[in-house]
């Protein structure tokens, strides 16, 4: 079921700017970790193997199996593309973004008197790492001729719901105003009143439909992890950590509605647009507990769990609108809006299983549970009540999947990985949101160098704008990464 909406609001388009929904919910808890180019060349299965730098954010026992202090850095290359489809009409384009995935450093503490006791503590470990666990990185083009609707039909039913003079239309519009929308298609000449009435209002434009629509939407940004991570190895078969997370986001979304007369069919009418902006930047922190288990040589047994995270977060935002008309220009444009809430993240649970073939390969799986109807966002100037309720209603819980092989000859390392998220809305799994990777790796005794391809592809619907029932678009968005991690070990 394609329920996997684009980021920005639907709602945005007829409601406050500033409102928040099951969507902002989704897109501060729904983490794709990618991390080092081993842990993500192997899908993300890593919790019961440990001995990577991505698995302090991940499961933090897997900082005991480090048998070396060890320090890394991971970069990236991303190139995210979106082909969509829309009223027949089909558009792609995409975005190139270069960023730091993962770095961080281990220290070993090997306890010398351990050394010839089989049950006892064998070492303890200190970490530091940081790791990129979500991407905003998007550009995505929508274009259709629409002769059954525009985006000017509900903009003209939210001013006519509200019943307001047009002599009491704010020309300072604030942007969390419901009628903002409609205050502003009035103040650029794109609505006027029926004839002989003060508060009933029509298009002013659009006679007739046959519009070309575009929407073009660029987003910028990620989430980010700083984990500080203690553990220890007792009797190189249990192994054990905790973290403290520092987790950090930041989003920007540019986007831009514009209906024009492309065939030049429509009388007295050229163009408008309207360009909505925000900003979105916030700060948490979280704490994450693990364990990892080797009941024998050739299977590890792992588990963690994550509370969640409390961010708290600063938007800020505005609006433009600016119509072109038998020759003339208008614009309106919001005053600066600006608001800030917490948001707290649903909790966590992992559990893991691998299989170790002697010294030449391992299979892993992951399964991991969170349940988004848990997010919750809190002000002390607003009750979201309504907004709660609507995440408890609309999310769902969701069993994510990553399962990953690696084999060895000798020194060169060849890795694949697959995972699947489920649906938030529904629970299901799907093929709608999957990840594929492959990788290869050189690990010499003191030195190491991954490299890895991996693409994530997620199918879904994009709201064009909402008139009660959306105009939709139809997505697919490829992400391509390519991860190259070096390494050394003291």
């Amino acid at each position: 079921m394609k329920r996997i909406v684009a980021f920005f609001l639907t709602l945005l388009l007829l409601q406050p700017v500033m409102a928040q929904n099951e969507l902002d919910a989704l897109r501060y808890s729904q983490l794709n970790v990618v991390g080092t180019a081993r842990y993500s060349a192997m899908g993300g299965a890593f919790g019961a193997l440990g001995g990577d730098m991505t698995t302090l954010s991940v499961n933090p026992a897997g900082i005991g199996v480090f048998n070396l202090s060890t320090g890394s850095i991971t970069l990236g290359i991303l190139s995210a593309s979106t082909d969509a489809t829309y009223l027949g009409s089909t558009s792609a384009d995409n975005k190139l973004n270069l960023n730091v995935s993962n770095a961080g450093f281990v220290a070993r503490f090997k306890r010398k008197k351990a050394a010839d006791k089989q049950w006892a503590w064998k070492s303890f470990h200190l970490g530091v790492s940081y790791n990129r666990t979500a991407n905003f990185q998007r550009r995505t083009s929508v274009i259709g001729v629409n002769t059954q609707s525009s985006i000017l039909d509900g903009w003209v039913n939210q001013l006519n719901s509200e019943g307001i003079n047009y002599n009491d239309i704010p020309f300072d519009i604030v942007p969390g105003g419901v009628s903002a929308p409609g205050y502003m298609g009035w103040q650029t000449f794109l609505i006027d009143t029926a004839p002989g009435s003060v508060d009933q209002y029509l298009r002013n434009v659009l006679p007739y439909y046959g519009q070309t629509q575009q929407v073009t939407e660029v987003t910028k940004g990620s989430m980010g992890e700083v984990a500080v991570s203690f553990g220890g190895n007792f009797g190189n078969a249990f192994y054990i950590g905790g973290t403290i997370g520092i987790p950090r986001l930041n989003y920007e979304l540019e986007r831009r509605y514009t209906e024009s007369d492309t065939q030049d069919t429509i009388a007295n009418f050229s163009s408008f647009s309207r360009t909505d902006y925000l900003q979105a930047s916030g700060t948490g922190f979280n704490i994450k507990f693990g364990m990892i288990y080797r009941p024998a040589k050739w299977i590890r047994l792992g588990a963690a769990i994550h509370s969640p995270s409390f961010f708290e977060v600063d938007e800020a935002y505005s609006s433009l609108i600016i119509s072109n008309l038998d020759g003339a220009q208008y614009s309106q444009s919001t005053l600066d809006g600006a608001f800030d809430y917490s948001l707290q993240t649903p909790f966590r649970a992992i559990g893991s299983l691998a299989f170790v073939i002697g010294k030449v390969g391992v299979v892993s799986a992951d399964y991991e549970y969170v349940n988004y109807s848990l997010a919750r966002f809190r002000s002390r100037n607003y009750s979201f009540d309504a907004e709660n309720t609507s995440v408890s209603n609309r999310l769902n819980w969701a069993g994510n999947i990553r399962i990953g092989t690696e084999w060895r000859i000798k020194s060169f390392s060849i890795r694949g990985g697959f995972a699947m998220n489920a649906d938030p809305y529904t629970s299901q799994l799907n093929f709608d949101d999957t990840r594929y990777s492959l990788g290869v790796g050189i690990r010499l005794k003191r030195f190491f160098v991954d490299l890895t391809y991996a693409l994530h592809r997620t199918v879904g619907d994009y709201a064009v704008y909402d008139l009660g029932a959306p105009n939709l678009a139809s997505t697919v968005t490829l992400d391509h990464n390519v991860l190259t991690t070096v390494g050394f070990r003291f």
